[in-house]
Protein backbone atom coordinates (compact mmCIF):
# COMPACT_ATOMS: atom_id res chain seq x y z
CA UNK A 1 0.00 0.00 0.00
CA UNK A 2 1.08 3.41 -1.06
CA UNK A 3 2.22 6.16 1.65
CA UNK A 4 -0.67 8.07 0.14
CA UNK A 5 -3.10 5.13 0.35
CA UNK A 6 -1.88 5.13 4.40
CA UNK A 7 -2.35 8.84 4.67
CA UNK A 8 -5.90 9.02 3.15
CA UNK A 9 -6.86 5.94 5.41
CA UNK A 10 -5.70 7.87 8.59
CA UNK A 11 -7.61 10.80 7.43
CA UNK A 12 -10.50 8.97 6.89
CA UNK A 13 -9.84 7.49 10.74
CA UNK A 14 -9.17 11.09 11.52
CA UNK A 15 -12.18 12.35 10.32
CA UNK A 16 -14.46 9.67 11.14
CA UNK A 17 -13.04 9.52 14.93
CA UNK A 18 -13.53 13.25 15.20
CA UNK A 19 -17.42 13.05 13.76
CA UNK A 20 -17.63 10.25 16.04
CA UNK A 21 -16.65 12.40 18.71
CA UNK A 22 -18.59 14.85 17.46
CA UNK A 23 -21.75 12.70 17.51
CA UNK A 24 -20.71 12.22 21.34
CA UNK A 25 -20.32 15.20 22.34
CA UNK A 26 -23.91 16.31 20.64
CA UNK A 27 -25.23 13.45 22.77
CA UNK A 28 -23.92 14.21 25.84
CA UNK A 29 -24.74 17.73 25.05
CA UNK A 30 -28.61 16.96 24.38
CA UNK A 31 -28.61 14.72 27.68
CA UNK A 32 -27.89 17.21 29.71
CA UNK A 33 -29.86 20.28 28.04
CA UNK A 34 -33.22 17.52 28.03
CA UNK A 35 -33.63 17.96 31.87
CA UNK A 36 -33.08 21.58 31.83
CA UNK A 37 -34.98 21.95 28.80
CA UNK A 38 -37.96 19.38 30.79
CA UNK A 39 -37.77 21.20 33.78
CA UNK A 40 -38.30 25.00 32.61
CA UNK A 41 -41.47 23.10 30.59
CA UNK A 42 -42.62 21.99 33.93
CA UNK A 43 -41.66 24.70 36.05
CA UNK A 44 -43.76 27.36 33.78
CA UNK A 45 -46.88 25.18 34.08
CA UNK A 46 -46.70 25.92 38.18
CA UNK A 47 -49.19 27.66 39.58
CA UNK A 48 -47.80 31.02 41.13
CA UNK A 49 -46.45 30.68 44.90
CA UNK A 50 -44.76 33.21 46.74
CA UNK A 51 -41.14 33.54 46.36
CA UNK A 52 -41.07 30.92 43.34
CA UNK A 53 -40.61 31.78 39.60
CA UNK A 54 -39.66 29.39 37.23
CA UNK A 55 -35.96 29.93 37.53
CA UNK A 56 -35.22 31.35 41.11
CA UNK A 57 -36.55 30.53 44.98
CA UNK A 58 -35.83 33.30 46.96
CA UNK A 59 -35.05 32.46 50.58
CA UNK A 60 -34.03 34.59 53.73
CA UNK A 61 -31.31 34.63 56.63
CA UNK A 62 -32.80 36.51 59.25
CA UNK A 63 -30.82 37.10 62.62
CA UNK A 64 -28.42 39.96 64.08
CA UNK A 65 -25.45 41.31 62.18
CA UNK A 66 -25.46 44.22 64.69
CA UNK A 67 -26.49 44.38 68.22
CA UNK A 68 -25.44 43.11 71.49
CA UNK A 69 -25.85 39.09 70.53
CA UNK A 70 -24.46 39.84 66.97
CA UNK A 71 -21.09 38.69 67.83
CA UNK A 72 -22.39 34.97 69.13
CA UNK A 73 -23.71 34.68 65.35
CA UNK A 74 -20.64 35.55 63.58
CA UNK A 75 -20.44 33.52 60.12
CA UNK A 76 -23.99 32.36 60.39
CA UNK A 77 -25.47 34.43 56.85
CA UNK A 78 -21.96 33.68 55.10
CA UNK A 79 -22.54 29.90 56.19
CA UNK A 80 -26.17 30.11 54.61
CA UNK A 81 -25.10 31.81 51.80
CA UNK A 82 -22.20 29.08 51.43
CA UNK A 83 -24.84 25.87 51.21
CA UNK A 84 -26.85 27.88 48.62
CA UNK A 85 -23.88 28.49 46.61
CA UNK A 86 -23.26 24.57 46.71
CA UNK A 87 -26.57 24.23 45.88
CA UNK A 88 -26.34 26.71 43.19
CA UNK A 89 -23.14 25.08 41.61
CA UNK A 90 -25.21 21.81 41.18
CA UNK A 91 -27.74 23.21 38.86
CA UNK A 92 -30.17 24.46 41.83
CA UNK A 93 -33.37 22.71 42.34
CA UNK A 94 -35.23 20.99 39.90
CA UNK A 95 -33.88 23.79 36.81
CA UNK A 96 -34.38 26.69 39.81
CA UNK A 97 -31.17 28.51 41.32
CA UNK A 98 -31.82 29.47 44.76
CA UNK A 99 -31.61 33.56 46.05
CA UNK A 100 -31.02 34.49 49.41
CA UNK A 101 -31.20 37.63 50.92
CA UNK A 102 -29.79 38.63 54.37
CA UNK A 103 -32.00 40.91 57.51
CA UNK A 104 -30.32 42.47 60.43
CA UNK A 105 -32.88 41.96 63.60
CA UNK A 106 -30.34 44.15 65.36
CA UNK A 107 -30.94 42.06 68.48
CA UNK A 108 -34.23 43.70 68.61
CA UNK A 109 -37.74 42.13 68.65
CA UNK A 110 -39.43 45.31 67.11
CA UNK A 111 -36.39 45.19 64.30
CA UNK A 112 -36.79 41.34 64.09
CA UNK A 113 -40.87 42.21 63.70
CA UNK A 114 -39.93 44.97 60.20
CA UNK A 115 -37.67 42.66 59.22
CA UNK A 116 -40.23 39.04 59.19
CA UNK A 117 -42.88 41.48 57.37
CA UNK A 118 -40.12 43.12 55.24
CA UNK A 119 -39.37 39.63 54.12
CA UNK A 120 -42.70 38.19 53.73
CA UNK A 121 -44.65 41.14 52.31
CA UNK A 122 -42.46 42.89 49.94
CA UNK A 123 -39.31 40.63 48.84
CA UNK A 124 -42.09 37.50 49.02
CA UNK A 125 -39.24 35.28 50.51
CA UNK A 126 -40.21 31.48 50.18
CA UNK A 127 -38.62 30.56 53.59
CA UNK A 128 -36.86 31.77 56.37
CA UNK A 129 -33.54 30.66 58.09
CA UNK A 130 -33.64 32.25 61.31
CA UNK A 131 -30.87 32.25 63.45
CA UNK A 132 -31.39 34.71 66.75
CA UNK A 133 -32.13 34.12 70.21
CA UNK A 134 -35.00 37.09 69.75
CA UNK A 135 -38.05 35.42 68.93
CA UNK A 136 -40.85 37.96 68.24
CA UNK A 137 -41.14 37.30 65.14
CA UNK A 138 -42.40 33.49 65.50
CA UNK A 139 -46.32 34.63 65.62
CA UNK A 140 -46.00 36.54 62.40
CA UNK A 141 -44.18 33.87 60.86
CA UNK A 142 -46.63 31.07 61.85
CA UNK A 143 -49.92 33.05 61.06
CA UNK A 144 -48.42 33.65 57.49
CA UNK A 145 -47.72 30.23 56.76
CA UNK A 146 -43.77 30.48 56.33
CA UNK A 147 -41.21 27.64 56.45
CA UNK A 148 -38.44 28.31 59.08
CA UNK A 149 -35.41 26.69 60.05
CA UNK A 150 -33.29 27.09 62.89
CA UNK A 151 -32.11 26.29 66.56
CA UNK A 152 -32.98 26.62 70.35
CA UNK A 153 -36.18 28.69 70.54
CA UNK A 154 -39.47 27.30 71.67
CA UNK A 155 -41.64 27.80 68.61
CA UNK A 156 -39.42 25.00 67.25
CA UNK A 157 -41.22 22.38 69.29
CA UNK A 158 -44.51 24.08 68.53
CA UNK A 159 -45.51 25.69 65.78
CA UNK A 160 -45.85 23.37 62.50
CA UNK A 161 -43.90 25.68 60.21
CA UNK A 162 -40.95 25.98 62.22
CA UNK A 163 -38.22 22.58 62.10
CA UNK A 164 -34.75 22.71 64.47
CA UNK A 165 -31.89 21.85 62.42
CA UNK A 166 -30.21 19.53 65.50
CA UNK A 167 -33.92 18.18 67.40
CA UNK A 168 -36.28 20.32 68.91
CA UNK A 169 -35.75 22.52 72.24
CA UNK A 170 -36.77 21.44 75.53
CA UNK A 171 -40.20 22.67 76.42
CA UNK A 172 -39.64 25.14 79.82
CA UNK A 173 -39.30 23.22 82.62
CA UNK A 174 -37.61 20.03 81.26
CA UNK A 175 -34.03 19.75 80.86
CA UNK A 176 -30.97 17.67 79.84
CA UNK A 177 -28.84 15.88 82.89
CA UNK A 178 -25.89 15.25 80.00
CA UNK A 179 -24.29 18.75 81.29
CA UNK A 180 -24.79 18.44 84.95
CA UNK A 181 -23.82 14.65 85.01
CA UNK A 182 -20.56 15.31 82.81
CA UNK A 183 -19.87 18.07 85.09
CA UNK A 184 -19.90 15.48 88.43
CA UNK A 185 -17.88 13.04 86.44
CA UNK A 186 -15.33 15.84 86.88
CA UNK A 187 -15.55 16.30 90.26
CA UNK A 188 -17.67 19.26 90.64
CA UNK A 189 -20.33 19.24 93.65
CA UNK A 190 -21.44 22.87 94.12
CA UNK A 191 -22.32 24.66 90.40
CA UNK A 192 -22.89 28.32 89.88
CA UNK A 193 -25.66 28.27 87.09
CA UNK A 194 -25.36 31.41 85.06
CA UNK A 195 -27.07 32.52 82.29
CA UNK A 196 -27.29 36.19 80.30
CA UNK A 197 -30.74 38.27 80.32
CA UNK A 198 -32.77 37.08 77.28
CA UNK A 199 -36.28 35.08 77.10
CA UNK A 200 -34.37 31.66 75.69
CA UNK A 201 -31.22 31.75 78.48
CA UNK A 202 -33.42 32.70 81.26
CA UNK A 203 -35.38 29.50 80.86
CA UNK A 204 -32.75 27.37 80.38
CA UNK A 205 -30.94 28.54 83.97
CA UNK A 206 -34.32 28.30 85.38
CA UNK A 207 -34.61 24.57 83.75
CA UNK A 208 -30.62 24.06 85.49
CA UNK A 209 -31.74 25.23 88.67
CA UNK A 210 -34.72 22.97 88.85
CA UNK A 211 -32.32 19.93 87.32
CA UNK A 212 -29.47 20.34 90.19
CA UNK A 213 -32.26 19.46 92.85
CA UNK A 214 -32.95 16.20 91.21
CA UNK A 215 -29.46 14.75 91.27
CA UNK A 216 -27.74 13.74 94.06
CA UNK A 217 -24.47 14.52 95.35
CA UNK A 218 -24.56 17.86 93.03
CA UNK A 219 -26.02 20.87 93.78
CA UNK A 220 -26.50 25.04 92.95
CA UNK A 221 -24.26 27.16 95.22
CA UNK A 222 -24.90 30.28 93.38
CA UNK A 223 -27.73 31.51 90.60
CA UNK A 224 -27.29 34.11 88.33
CA UNK A 225 -30.03 35.06 85.70
CA UNK A 226 -29.73 38.11 84.81
CA UNK A 227 -26.00 38.46 83.34
CA UNK A 228 -26.31 41.44 80.83
CA UNK A 229 -25.92 40.87 76.91
CA UNK A 230 -23.25 43.73 76.41
CA UNK A 231 -20.63 44.56 77.86
CA UNK A 232 -20.77 43.36 81.46
CA UNK A 233 -18.56 43.27 84.66
CA UNK A 234 -16.65 39.98 84.65
CA UNK A 235 -14.42 40.33 88.39
CA UNK A 236 -17.79 41.58 89.74
CA UNK A 237 -19.42 38.13 88.78
CA UNK A 238 -16.30 36.18 89.23
CA UNK A 239 -16.02 37.27 92.93
CA UNK A 240 -19.69 36.18 93.45
CA UNK A 241 -18.57 32.91 92.12
CA UNK A 242 -15.68 32.77 94.52
CA UNK A 243 -17.60 33.59 97.66
CA UNK A 244 -19.77 31.01 96.72
CA UNK A 245 -17.53 28.75 97.41
CA UNK A 246 -18.55 27.02 93.84
CA UNK A 247 -15.98 24.14 91.95
CA UNK A 248 -18.30 24.22 88.86
CA UNK A 249 -19.92 26.78 86.39
CA UNK A 250 -22.34 26.19 83.82
CA UNK A 251 -22.68 29.17 82.00
CA UNK A 252 -25.49 29.43 79.11
CA UNK A 253 -24.55 32.93 77.11
CA UNK A 254 -22.83 34.63 74.67
CA UNK A 255 -19.64 33.22 74.65
CA UNK A 256 -17.52 36.18 75.01
CA UNK A 257 -19.06 36.46 78.50
CA UNK A 258 -17.96 32.81 79.79
CA UNK A 259 -14.50 33.22 78.40
CA UNK A 260 -14.66 36.93 79.91
CA UNK A 261 -16.08 35.15 83.74
CA UNK A 262 -13.45 32.81 83.24
CA UNK A 263 -10.34 35.04 83.02
CA UNK A 264 -11.76 37.02 86.00
CA UNK A 265 -11.83 34.01 87.93
CA UNK A 266 -8.26 33.12 87.02
CA UNK A 267 -7.39 36.67 88.04
CA UNK A 268 -9.30 36.01 91.51
CA UNK A 269 -6.71 32.81 92.03
CA UNK A 270 -10.26 30.24 91.66
CA UNK A 271 -9.70 27.26 89.54
CA UNK A 272 -12.70 25.32 88.82
CA UNK A 273 -12.94 21.96 88.84
CA UNK A 274 -15.75 21.68 85.44
CA UNK A 275 -17.07 24.90 84.13
CA UNK A 276 -18.99 24.31 80.82
CA UNK A 277 -19.59 27.35 78.43
CA UNK A 278 -22.43 26.80 75.83
CA UNK A 279 -21.13 27.56 72.16
CA UNK A 280 -17.47 27.37 73.18
CA UNK A 281 -16.54 25.97 70.18
CA UNK A 282 -13.37 27.97 68.59
CA UNK A 283 -10.03 27.44 69.23
CA UNK A 284 -8.74 30.37 68.40
CA UNK A 285 -10.05 32.17 71.50
CA UNK A 286 -7.75 29.63 73.59
CA UNK A 287 -4.72 31.14 71.93
CA UNK A 288 -5.69 34.74 73.65
CA UNK A 289 -6.94 33.47 77.04
CA UNK A 290 -3.25 31.86 78.39
CA UNK A 291 -4.45 29.20 80.80
CA UNK A 292 -7.73 30.02 82.07
CA UNK A 293 -9.95 28.09 80.02
CA UNK A 294 -7.95 24.92 80.59
CA UNK A 295 -10.23 22.03 81.50
CA UNK A 296 -13.43 24.09 80.66
CA UNK A 297 -16.02 22.37 78.80
CA UNK A 298 -17.24 23.23 75.01
CA UNK A 299 -20.13 22.44 73.27
CA UNK A 300 -21.24 23.78 69.87
CA UNK A 301 -25.20 24.56 69.54
CA UNK A 302 -25.82 20.95 68.26
CA UNK A 303 -23.70 20.26 65.40
CA UNK A 304 -21.06 17.55 65.16
CA UNK A 305 -17.37 19.42 66.32
CA UNK A 306 -15.01 20.10 63.31
CA UNK A 307 -12.39 17.51 63.14
CA UNK A 308 -14.88 14.83 63.36
CA UNK A 309 -14.29 12.75 60.25
CA UNK A 310 -17.72 12.61 59.27
CA UNK A 311 -18.93 13.19 55.15
CA UNK A 312 -20.88 16.44 56.08
CA UNK A 313 -18.68 17.91 58.89
CA UNK A 314 -15.29 17.81 55.72
CA UNK A 315 -17.80 19.21 53.47
CA UNK A 316 -18.98 22.54 55.55
CA UNK A 317 -15.20 22.98 56.90
CA UNK A 318 -13.75 22.79 53.31
CA UNK A 319 -16.22 25.26 52.11
CA UNK A 320 -15.67 27.37 54.64
CA UNK A 321 -12.27 27.37 54.60
CA UNK A 322 -12.02 27.97 50.87
CA UNK A 323 -14.36 30.72 51.33
CA UNK A 324 -11.67 32.13 53.97
CA UNK A 325 -14.34 31.52 56.66
CA UNK A 326 -14.15 30.16 60.30
CA UNK A 327 -15.54 26.64 60.37
CA UNK A 328 -15.14 26.79 64.20
CA UNK A 329 -17.91 29.91 64.84
CA UNK A 330 -20.86 28.01 66.79
CA UNK A 331 -23.31 29.65 64.72
CA UNK A 332 -21.89 29.26 61.51
CA UNK A 333 -22.90 25.58 61.64
CA UNK A 334 -26.14 26.19 62.06
CA UNK A 335 -26.46 28.84 59.38
CA UNK A 336 -25.43 26.03 57.21
CA UNK A 337 -27.93 23.38 58.42
CA UNK A 338 -30.50 26.29 58.44
CA UNK A 339 -30.27 26.56 54.01
CA UNK A 340 -29.57 22.53 54.18
CA UNK A 341 -32.87 22.18 55.75
CA UNK A 342 -34.80 24.52 53.33
CA UNK A 343 -33.36 22.62 50.43
CA UNK A 344 -34.18 19.55 51.60
CA UNK A 345 -37.59 21.04 52.19
CA UNK A 346 -37.74 22.02 48.80
CA UNK A 347 -37.07 18.73 47.16
CA UNK A 348 -39.34 16.73 49.48
CA UNK A 349 -41.91 19.65 47.95
CA UNK A 350 -41.35 18.37 44.30
CA UNK A 351 -41.31 20.32 41.32
CA UNK A 352 -43.59 23.22 42.08
CA UNK A 353 -43.12 23.92 45.85
CA UNK A 354 -45.52 25.88 47.82
CA UNK A 355 -45.00 26.46 51.33
CA UNK A 356 -47.81 24.35 52.57
CA UNK A 357 -46.82 21.64 50.46
CA UNK A 358 -42.69 22.69 52.30
CA UNK A 359 -44.03 22.00 55.95
CA UNK A 360 -46.24 19.08 55.03
CA UNK A 361 -43.75 17.13 53.42
CA UNK A 362 -40.50 17.87 55.65
CA UNK A 363 -43.26 17.15 58.38
CA UNK A 364 -42.57 13.28 57.52
CA UNK A 365 -39.01 13.42 57.32
CA UNK A 366 -37.32 11.36 59.85
CA UNK A 367 -33.36 10.67 59.97
CA UNK A 368 -32.40 13.96 58.90
CA UNK A 369 -28.44 14.24 59.35
CA UNK A 370 -27.27 16.93 57.49
CA UNK A 371 -24.66 14.46 56.10
CA UNK A 372 -23.61 13.79 59.68
CA UNK A 373 -23.19 17.82 60.57
CA UNK A 374 -25.87 16.39 62.84
CA UNK A 375 -24.29 14.00 65.27
CA UNK A 376 -27.96 12.06 65.78
CA UNK A 377 -30.81 11.68 63.29
CA UNK A 378 -33.40 14.39 63.27
CA UNK A 379 -37.38 13.48 62.91
CA UNK A 380 -39.87 15.86 62.41
CA UNK A 381 -42.68 13.91 63.11
CA UNK A 382 -44.48 14.03 66.50
CA UNK A 383 -42.31 12.75 69.39
CA UNK A 384 -41.27 13.48 72.82
CA UNK A 385 -42.91 17.15 71.68
CA UNK A 386 -45.47 17.73 68.54
CA UNK A 387 -42.73 19.29 66.17
CA UNK A 388 -39.95 15.34 67.27
CA UNK A 389 -37.87 14.48 69.94
CA UNK A 390 -35.53 16.24 71.28
CA UNK A 391 -31.78 16.52 71.15
CA UNK A 392 -30.42 12.35 72.16
CA UNK A 393 -26.41 13.79 71.90
CA UNK A 394 -24.41 16.13 73.05
CA UNK A 395 -20.68 16.38 71.92
CA UNK A 396 -18.74 17.59 74.48
CA UNK A 397 -15.03 19.40 73.66
CA UNK A 398 -12.64 19.70 76.65
CA UNK A 399 -9.95 22.70 76.13
CA UNK A 400 -6.48 21.77 77.00
CA UNK A 401 -3.46 24.81 75.85
CA UNK A 402 -4.65 26.37 72.62
CA UNK A 403 -6.97 23.03 71.76
CA UNK A 404 -10.52 22.19 71.76
CA UNK A 405 -10.69 18.44 71.88
CA UNK A 406 -13.55 16.26 70.88
CA UNK A 407 -15.02 13.46 73.11
CA UNK A 408 -14.30 10.37 71.10
CA UNK A 409 -18.10 10.09 70.59
CA UNK A 410 -21.31 12.16 71.77
CA UNK A 411 -22.88 11.52 74.98
CA UNK A 412 -26.44 9.98 73.74
CA UNK A 413 -29.10 8.39 75.18
CA UNK A 414 -29.30 11.86 77.17
CA UNK A 415 -32.17 11.77 80.19
CA UNK A 416 -34.58 14.57 79.72
CA UNK A 417 -36.46 15.41 83.05
CA UNK A 418 -39.41 17.23 83.94
CA UNK A 419 -38.05 19.25 87.00
CA UNK A 420 -41.19 19.49 88.40
CA UNK A 421 -42.89 16.16 88.53
CA UNK A 422 -38.81 14.25 88.40
CA UNK A 423 -40.62 12.09 85.47
CA UNK A 424 -38.49 11.12 82.78
CA UNK A 425 -39.59 12.43 79.37
CA UNK A 426 -37.22 11.02 77.42
CA UNK A 427 -34.06 9.27 76.95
Amino acid sequence: MSVSSNKRRNSAFVVGGLAAAMLVSVAATGAQAAPAATNAAKNAKCAPADGVTPTTITLGWLGPKTGPASANYLGSSQAAQLRIDQENAKGGINGRKLVMKVYDDASSPTTQISAANQAIQSDKVFGLNLQSSTVSAFPTLKENGIPVTGFSNQAFNSDRNAFAVTGVPAVPGVGSLAPIQKLQSMGVTKVANINHASAGATASGNTTSGLLKLVPGIAESLRIGDEPQGAHDATSTALRIKNSGSDGAIIVGYIEGGISIAQALKQQGVTLKGMNIVGLSDPAVLKTTGTALDGALGTTYGTTPVGVNKPGVRTYANGMKAAGLNPYSSAAPMGYLGSDLLIRGIKEAGQCPTRALFIDKLRNVSGYTGGGLVPEPISFKPGSTPNGNMAACTWFMVAKGDQLIPDAKPTCNVKYVNTTTGAVVQG
